[in-house]
């Protein structure tokens, strides 16, 4: 019986592994690498179901179904004492049949309050490029906390929507009365028009074979944009991409908006009219993809739009995407 539905939640010091189907002669494997089983197997403590002990090293699941082969999931945010959206891209299908690799691409928020032990849990990774999306300004004022063997690559996607300390100024100077859901869709659109050769500096960087993080500040926005049009390229379906925009509202720091909203209201306006700023609804990833099929139809459209040929698809394809169900 085929493996579906597989997810990975934390408890504690535990992983707690559900899936639906599979057989009797399911084994579960738990390795460090994404590509790589290893050696650590068991049986499934009971039908779809396993817990695993967590180590402070990343865990990745292998469920072996011997009609299948090989399944491999993990947690999708991982722990960081310094960042709290900091997550792995594996495991969405793609209309191709297969799914995105885990352990390829990872986004985050921002990441200049990283600890030495987040630097190493990045070094166990084998992240090997950051891609920070900020302004200058966001980078001058507090500049990526990395391990030295990470290169840092700077990639100011500077749009209004993405810096809401500028929008605060015009908020309170009255230029901006509201901010709603269309306003953030049209920044993002604008984002898509004009950064194409930052999406293809990362694509090159992914053919290369090369495992990339890449953030800005929240890790929604510019984040966002750049995820949509990686998983975009990997054949992830639209809903899919919808579930990993609206994530960022599940891992955001908490109370991160209460200055917005509270200069806001001092400047004698309701915070309500503007709170699409620091969330990430649903319905504006929606409304940029409408806009984004009006625009260019498909996400290979939108690639060659941007300069990068059929092939040069296919090869990042090859880097982001299993082959069939491992």
């Amino acid at each position: 019986m085929t493996v579906t539905h597989i997810n990975v939640v934390t408890d504690d010091d535990e992983l707690i592994v559900t899936w639906r189907g599979g057989s009797p002669s399911l084994s579960v494997f738990v390795s460090a690498d994404p590509d790589d089983p290893g050696t650590d197997v068991r049986a499934p403590d009971a039908p779809g179901r396993t817990v695993i002990a967590r180590t402070a090293r990343r865990q990745y699941i292998h469920l072996f179904e011997p009609e299948q082969g090989f399944i491999v999931a993990a947690e999708r945010c991982l722990d960081m004492d310094g960042a709290d959206n900091f997550r792995d891209l594996g495991g969405y299908p793609t209309a191709q049949g297969s799914h995105s690799r885990w352990g390829r691409l990872f986004r985050s928020d921002r990441l200049d309050e990283l600890t030495a032990d987040d630097q190493a849990r990045i070094e166990s990774l084998n992240i090997s490029t950051v891609f920070d999306l900020r302004s200058d300004g966001e980078v001058a004022m507090a500049p990526d906390r990395l391990p030295s063997t990470v290169r840092h690559v700077h990639l100011p996607m500077s749009s209004d929507v993405a810096q809401q300390r500028s929008m605060l100024a015009r908020i309170i100077d009255g230029t901006l009365v509201k901010f709603d859901n269309d306003d953030m869709s049209s920044g993002y659109l604008r984002m898509l028009e004009g950064f194409g050769d930052y999406f293809i500096e990362v694509i090159n960087e992914i053919i290369a074979g090369n495992r990339v993080l890449f953030h800005c500040t929240a890790g929604k926005d510019r984040t966002g944009v750049m995820a949509m049009v990686l998983l975009g390229l990997a054949g992830v379906p639209d809903a899919h991409l919808l579930d990993d925009y609206e994530l960022s509202q599940q891992y955001r720091r908490p109370g991160t908006d209460s200055p917005f909203r509270e200069k806001i209201r001092s400047a004698g306006f309701d915070p309500d009219d503007f709170e699409t700023m620091w969330q990430s609804p649903r319905a504006v990833m929606r409304l940029t993809l409408e806009g984004f099929q009006q625009r260019w139809g498909d996400h290979a459209s939108y690639l060659n739009w941007i300069g990068v040929s059929d092939e040069t698809i296919a090869a990042a394809r090859a880097e982001l995407c299993t082959t069939g169900f491992d």
